[in-house]
């Protein structure tokens, strides 16, 4: 078996793919988390993993009734997923060619529905990186605004630093034509409008998510690894965040993150970079609560017996306010 040690969830490949057949395998997800590229932090969330699992479950058994493939199988509790395995090919290697089956596409779709304070397109428009209309935008936006219509961004998948790429980039990369190209917004799209609903009907705003495909030994694409989570997608209530964004913010006011920055900054290898002190233990519970909250009433189901949203919410706004005072 081989097991991938990642920095939120862990994967293990029980039966190998093939060109002509998916493999076998599962996602275990876990209390970890990682920010700005760091890795794994030092503290856990407790319910964290649990939560995640069952909402990728969810929804894919959501996407499923709407007539959209995947790899899931089943959810097995606390922590876990079955899934069927594509082959990685890596395109940079020479190893993924045109008219291959079975592999993950080298991509990662991301809709916008909104451009919340944080989003990454303000750093990329005000650096030059790109137009407005280069993401389908008329004007220059500004932070908190809500899109007309969703917009899509594409970013590669097996490098070492994700980049932003154009669609034309990300059709040659993937070595897919461009009709596969528009039958990937499609799903992406229908995904973000499943997600979008889902959020609204809680009233939640869901501001931006991801998805990731793979191409089945028959040629078809289908949704894989995860999507529609806390950790995926940035979900609002009431202009807060309810992701590790909160946890971003909060690192981001330590003289960690600087130091972290310029470390990055001076070509410092990782592992040098400056280790990160551990969360206040009360923002720890309020962030556990914030994923187990939002979780049950996703599903629809008691697991914790959770505060509700509002007063996590309202928890975490105490907390931000202790802390400016200090």
């Amino acid at each position: 078996m081989r097991v991938y040690h990642g920095s939120v969830k862990n994967f293990f490949v029980e039966k190998e793919p093939t060109p002509e057949k998916m493999g076998e395998g599962h996602f275990e997800f876990t209390d970890d988390y990682s920010i700005f590229d760091f890795g794994k932090m030092p503290d856990t969330i407790a319910g964290k993993g649990e939560a995640l699992a069952r909402l990728s479950a969810y929804n894919f058994e959501q996407v499923h009734k709407l007539s959209q493939k995947s790899h899931f199988k089943e959810f097995v509790p606390p922590r876990r997923i079955n899934v069927g395995v594509v082959r990685v090919l890596f395109p940079q290697r020479g190893e993924l060619k045109k008219g291959d089956k079975n592999f993950l596409v080298p991509l990662e779709i991301i809709f916008r529905n909104s451009l919340p304070e944080g989003s990454s397109v303000f750093k990329r428009i005000f650096s030059g990186q790109i137009k407005p209309l280069d993401i389908g935008l008329d004007h220059v936006p500004r932070p908190g605004e809500r899109l007309g219509k969703p917009i899509l961004d594409v970013s590669t998948k097996l490098e070492l630093t994700d980049r932003y790429l154009s669609w034309k980039e990300a059709e040659e990369l993937a070595h897919v034509d461009a009709s596969t190209i528009e039958e990937i917004k499609k799903i992406a799209l229908k995904v973000n409008d499943f997600v979008t609903e889902k959020a609204t009907g809680l009233g939640l705003e869901h501001a931006d998510g991801k998805i990731e495909v793979a191409v089945s030994p028959q040629g078809k694409l289908i949704l894989v690894d995860v999507f529609g989570t806390m950790d995926e997608n940035r979900l609002l209530f009431g202009g807060v965040h309810l992701s590790k964004q909160v946890l971003r913010d909060y690192y981001k006011t330590l003289p960690w993150y600087e130091k972290l920055e310029a470390a990055k900054a001076s070509g410092m290898s990782k592992d040098k970079w400056p280790k990160p002190p551990m969360l206040p233990p009360e923002l720890r519970d309020i962030v556990s609560n914030m994923y187990k909250s939002v979780c049950e009433a996703w599903i629809g189901e008691k697991i914790w017996n959770a505060p509700t949203i509002d007063e996590v919410v309202s928890d975490y706004k105490k907390f931000v306010k202790k802390s400016l005072k200090r």
